[in-house]
């Protein structure tokens, strides 16, 4: 029998180790696999839409209630309802999470360095090329993905 050698395959044992390894470097901070995201995308953009991020990161809105729950609870964000939508919550930095953000951005940093480690820089522009326009075959068409 023929073994299955799928991109799909790859992509998910990357996506693991990955992920595997940001929740080792996080576990002092106290932030899970599941709340970095949110993170991220406030360092990117401080005032977000906790719908939108449902929408960016393709979550559901009830895993994305809990990852905020816990950031909340653990002081690294504050969500207040929008005033003009009353559906959305805006998500919010607190000072706790803009002085963390150096070391956090050092651990992902560390974690590219490490994902790239071996790669020329071709390669990675080749990689990362090729990755958008998977993320582009499956749907995504997020300024996260055509900006980054």
């Amino acid at each position: 029998m023929k073994k299955l050698d799928s991109i799909a395959k790859y992509i998910s044992i990357a996506y693991r180790a990955q992920a595997s390894l940001l929740n080792d470097k996080l576990a002092d901070y106290d932030i899970g696999r599941g709340q970095y995201p949110f993170l991220i995308a406030l360092y990117h953009q401080d005032e977000i839409c906790q719908q939108d991020l449902c929408k960016i990161y393709d979550i559901d809105k009830a895993a994305a209630g809990r990852a905020v729950k816990k950031l909340e609870d653990k002081g690294f964000i504050k969500r207040k309802r929008d005033s003009e939508d009353k559906r959305c919550y805006l998500l919010y930095l607190t000072e706790k999470s803009k002085k963390f953000k150096p070391v956090f951005m050092d651990i992902l940093y560390s974690i590219e360095e490490e994902i790239k480690k071996g790669l020329s820089q071709d390669e990675v522009e080749i990689f990362m090329k090729l990755i958008k326009k998977i993320c582009y075959n499956l749907g995504f068409e997020d300024e996260f993905i055509e900006g980054e």
